[in-house]
């Protein structure tokens, strides 16, 4: 099914246009990151976190202003489909020997008289543990990209490896960049979310890659260059539907969804765009310019 007519853009011509704009962008996340750094959640400093169930239902507006009441209205804030809230909030001391749970079960009394709950669990998170997973995130995606690496050299050749593992590094950094900039909290759900763009980036660079190899094993008269071109504009159409598809689907969970799904929606739909961007600009591109300085001595 083609979404749109045959197209001939010369995207391999003006591939230092795009440098340029990539290049750019990924000063602009480094800046951020450099002098604004993250915002992290509780799964990373440490922290509280209380499950609490009232005997009435209550909305998540009335708990954030019964939060706030307590100087904790920025606390990350989860009601599940009993009615259940999970709350958590960044290490506080809130003097002698009170802990979180016990200040806000007296604010719950006063906020929602009559209205009886219960305290059915409240952990700490220690900030050992939290550097414990900030380690073992970090080697979860370098492994993630060398095993990428492999991969992908192995079914294409190491000129695509190095360009799509080059192409994920760089939509990891805007994705950082982006969470820096907007000060969205970092939770596991964040990184969930990045590890999905990963994948979704992943895969849009095997569909160009595997389309550009089909082309060079069967088109001799035209240059590499001119390959790619016709491979970027043949793969343009599925290109525009899957993306269209899934802004549909983020489209909906960013206005309906819950706090907690809107957060991965805004990654995912940003991720989306950088992941479409990397393998056509970025994938594409550096593997068109590694051809014209150290040309292959045969097509594969």
């Amino acid at each position: 099914m083609r979404l749109i007519p045959e197209t001939h853009f010369d995207f391999a011509g003006r591939r230092w246009f795009f440098f340029g704009l990539s290049a750019i962008l990924a000063l602009v996340a480094i800046g951020s990151l450099v002098f604004r750094g993250f915002n992290y959640g509780v799964d990373f400093t440490g922290g509280s976190l209380l499950q609490i169930r009232f005997a009435e239902r209550v909305s998540v507006e009335d708990m954030r202003s019964a939060l706030g009441a307590v100087g904790e209205g920025g606390a990350t804030i989860q009601q599940d489909e009993n009615g259940d809230f999970f709350i958590r909030v960044k290490p506080k001391d809130f003097g002698g020997q009170e802990t979180f749970g016990t200040v806000l079960s007296r604010q719950l009394s006063t906020a929602f008289p009559g209205n009886t709950f219960e305290v059915l669990r409240e952990e700490t998170v220690g900030p050992q543990v939290s550097k414990e997973l900030q380690g073992k995130v970090l080697l979860a995606v370098a492994i993630g990209l060398v095993g990428i690496l492999i991969y992908v050299s192995f079914r294409f050749n190491f000129q695509f490896g190095v360009s799509a593992v080059f192409s994920l590094i760089f939509v990891t950094l805007i994705e950082l960049g982006f969470l820096s900039i907007t000060g969205m909290e970092i939770t596991m759900t964040v990184i969930a979310a990045l590890l999905t763009v990963i994948g979704y980036a992943v895969n849009d660079s095997i569909v160009v890659s595997d389309r550009i190899r089909e082309d060079v094993r069967k088109i001799r008269k035209e240059s590499f260059l001119q390959i790619v071109n016709r491979a970027l504009n043949e793969t343009l159409s599925r290109t525009v539907i899957t993306g269209l598809s899934v802004l549909l689907v983020l489209s909906a969970l960013l206005l309906l969804g819950a706090a907690s799904i809107k957060d991965f929606a805004a990654i995912m739909l940003v991720g989306m765009a950088l992941g479409t961007y990397s393998s056509v600009f970025v994938v594409a591109n550096m593997v068109v310019e590694w051809e014209q300085r150290f040309p292959s001595k045969r097509r594969r």
